[in-house]
């Protein structure tokens, strides 16, 4: 069985642990749909409920990355970190499967943060290392895999490495393709990254080309995804840089409440 979400790496049959991982999953639901202030809760409450779980050793981790995502979602970045350091420090070198890959998607996560702070080098340095653990583990992993593979291209498409970020990114799709389908909204998120890849060094092109994808994603998966607000983030920034303030004051009209500057 190929999963989706990294809580059903660990099979187990212990009740309680089900109850924890619906609440963790509660909680991943309602921070895709930019509900942050309930998924702060639910994720505290949830690593309170860990601590008494027999599996702990995979609960409380998870549930420490899950806090820090928020934190970090939240501008919250000195916590953010030390909540990254818990998980992180915890999952990583444990022998079974699934903390293996709570690790690799804790990493995945962590290289977001560093991009948040324009360390981008740290950023790649983070995302290879969670390709290289994906890579070893089973076919069950193959969707965490194609979500590190994306995260990756991204990074390297910033980086200008637009040869290895294409390669990268049809390998995403391709898992996506076979598992998810063309309908998840992280299938959406590759193929912007695949168009920005093949258009080339027309600037203008590229800019049309990624306001059409971002408005249809908007459209699909709804405003306040957070992958969705990364990118127009990022695209925002480049706009400012280069100085096209007409088409950034249309971007920030088009996406209105998503654009902080």
């Amino acid at each position: 069985m190929v999963h989706k979400r990294v809580v059903d790496a660990l099979e187990t049959a212990d009740p309680k642990f089900k109850h924890w991982r619906t609440r963790f999953k509660t909680a991943a639901g309602a921070f895709e749909q930019g509900e942050l202030t309930e998924t702060r809760a639910l994720m505290f409450r949830a690593l309170a409920e860990a601590e008494g779980l027999d599996d702990r050793s995979f609960a409380v981790p998870a549930s420490n990355l899950g806090i820090a995502i928020i934190n970090m979602q939240q501008g919250n970045l000195k916590e953010a970190k030390e909540y990254f350091d818990k998980g992180l420090n915890a999952a990583k070198g444990q022998p079974d499967r699934a903390s293996e890959e709570l690790y690799a998607a804790g990493l995945r996560f962590r290289a977001m943060l560093h991009e948040r702070e324009g360390a981008l080098t740290e950023a790649e340095n983070c995302l290879r290392e969670s390709v290289s653990v994906l890579q070893n583990l089973s076919t069950d992993s193959a969707v965490q895999l194609a979500y590190s593979l994306s995260d990756l291209s991204f990074i390297l498409v910033r980086l200008d490495q637009i040869e290895e970020a294409s390669l990268l990114i049809r390998s995403a799709m391709e898992i996506l393709l076979a598992t998810v389908g063309t309908e998840d909204p992280t299938f959406d998120w590759a193929k912007m990254i695949f168009q920005v890849c093949h258009v080339g060094k027309d600037e203008e092109l590229l800019m049309e080309t990624f306001e059409m994808s971002a408005t249809k994603w908007q459209y699909k998966v709804g405003a306040k995804h957070p992958n969705l607000i990364r990118a127009l983030s990022v695209y925002a920034a480049a706009l400012k840089k280069r100085g096209h303030t007409e088409r950034l004051k249309e971007l920030k009209e088009n996406f209105s409440g998503l654009l902080s500057f």
